[in-house]
């Protein structure tokens, strides 16, 4: 039987085994110091978030309790003002309508109340016609 022999595969040069463990705990050690230094910053970063969101929600819940307070105020305008406009408009119900408003007015032309007589007036008109007939009256009784 002819035996083949099996190529030869390069070999890597290691390095001396004690330089080796040391490099590498070395970078794993400043790798792991550098991931520390980022989550610490990561954690002071969320919790200045919290806080800050914490402030947030305070001050939204403080404007939502006025923005409430505020719609109620309003609600209860709203409610006075449209009990106000039920009363005027059953105030205006109870109003002369323009049509007899302009009856009265053909009325008053009509009868022209600016010639009438005061009392005074009447009073004194009489008087003197009483006066008149006083001395007819008296010339009357005289030739008799």
């Amino acid at each position: 039987m002819v035996s083949i022999p099996f190529p030869s595969f390069p070999k890597h040069e290691q390095p001396p085994p004690d330089t080796m463990p040391q490099m590498d705990f070395g970078s794993i050690e400043r790798r792991v110091r550098a991931l520390e230094q980022s989550l610490t910053n990561l954690r002071k970063i969320v919790q200045v978030t919290e806080e800050n969101i914490l402030v947030k929600n305070r001050h939204v819940a403080t404007d939502i309790k006025t923005l409430t307070s505020d719609i109620n105020e309003l609600r209860r305008e709203l409610h006075d003002l449209r009990d106000k406009m039920v009363l005027v408009i059953k105030e205006m119900q109870s109003l002369a309508r323009q049509e007899d408003v302009k009856v009265l007015e053909r009325y008053i032309a009509m009868w022209n109340p600016v010639k009438f007589v005061t009392q005074a007036q009447a009073e004194e008109v009489v008087e003197d016609i009483l006066s008149r007939r006083k001395p007819k009256a008296s010339a009357a009784d005289q030739g008799e």
